[in-house]
């Protein structure tokens, strides 16, 4: 088992990170803040990312896009996007301060065809930002959705014009395994996990993902969409996965996952005063009696794990504001049948 990890999972419109490291003072999480507290600024300001430069450091920056989820990873000079919040025009603000425009991304993931998942990668298709994407991974499962059709529509343009790739994640290397590496230039590798075939609903049919740092035993992160606890069950009986995710909402998460990942911190990823009750009370009272602190997207803003990919590097946690632990306006005890069950 590595003796650090950074277990990231997304529940409705939940994310929430996980991070394990050794009782050492060697390469423990350090949590430094920008100068910047206090309340909330007022959209549409975004901070920029200048300093993403490549190499071996590996950047994870789980993004305030409100009640939604999107994350961008960058190793060396690979790219990488898993989902894009719920609408363009806030995604489109994280492509310009990251530079993104005119540039390659190696892969593209949506988790799961939820629109505060698939929304705003539909900006990544805009003729204007020259935008080339090798790769795009999703289930492909049917869908009504108009906006969904459209974002298929623009891969399916890509692949006619501009090579791209696009992969089912039921069967994503193509060839029946199910789990496709990939290697980042800077030496990270992205495995990219078949999600449960059977799912009762569109969260537990969640593609898992999990992000290895060049120096495995420093960081590690899970990703997996909005899978709930039929999808969790089903992610730890996996031959491929020993450990799974948890979330903001109290039907992903349970004593018996964080006995089992033994982590550090929790990142959820959530809009303020949200109609889900986001974080729900169970939720922290698990992470609280496991001794596990959280950082949360819509207090804290924009949250960046950074990891040199050096032996026993580490990594960092810093947020936009200042806190850990938080709680937020729209924070409620779930009536949901699941959250009853330990």
């Amino acid at each position: 088992m590595l003796r650090r990890a950074l277990i990231v999972s997304v529940v409705m419109v939940s994310l929430a990170f996980f991070i394990q490291a050794q009782q050492s003072s060697r390469g423990r999480a350090k949590t430094p803040h920008s100068r910047r507290a206090g309340r909330k600024p007022a959209r549409p300001r975004v901070t920029s990312f200048v300093n993403d430069s490549g190499g071996r450091e590996l950047i994870v920056r789980v993004l305030d896009v409100g009640q939604g989820d999107a994350t961008y990873i960058r190793n060396g000079s690979s790219r990488v996007i898993i989902d894009g919040g719920p609408d363009t025009v806030g995604f489109g603000r994280y492509l310009d301060s990251l530079d993104l425009n005119n540039a390659t991304i190696d892969v593209v993931i949506l988790s799961h065809q939820h629109l505060d998942h698939y929304s705003g990668l539909r900006e990544l298709f805009k003729t204007s930002r020259n935008i080339r994407v090798r790769y795009f991974f999703e289930n492909k499962d049917p869908a009504p959705a108009m906006t969904l059709a459209e974002l298929r529509d623009s891969i399916l343009s890509r692949m006619n014009h501009d090579s791209l790739i696009y992969r089912d994640t039921d069967d994503p290397c193509s060839d029946g395994r199910r789990m496709c590496t990939i290697t980042m230039t800077g030496g990270a590798k992205l495995h990219i996990m078949a999600p449960m075939p059977h799912g009762d609903k569109s969260n537990n049919r969640s593609t898992a993902v999990k992000l290895i740092g060049p120096d495995s035993a420093s960081f590690t992160m899970w990703l997996a969409g909005d899978a709930e606890r039929e999808e969790i069950a089903w992610f730890e009986d996996a031959s491929y996965v020993l450990k799974a995710d948890h979330h903001g909402s109290c039907n992903g998460v349970t004593p018996r996952y964080l006995s089992l990942i033994k982590p550090r911190w929790v990142v959820a990823s959530l809009g303020a005063s949200n109609g889900y009750g986001h974080m729900h009370t169970q939720a922290k009272e698990i992470y609280t009696q496991a001794g596990v602190p959280w950082y949360r997207t819509d207090q804290n803003g924009t949250i960046t794990i950074r990891s040199p990919g050096t032996v026993d590097g580490g990594f960092t946690i810093s947020s936009e504001r200042r806190g850990v632990d938080l709680n937020g306006p729209g924070d409620r005890v779930s009536r949901q049948q699941d959250c009853d069950a330990p």
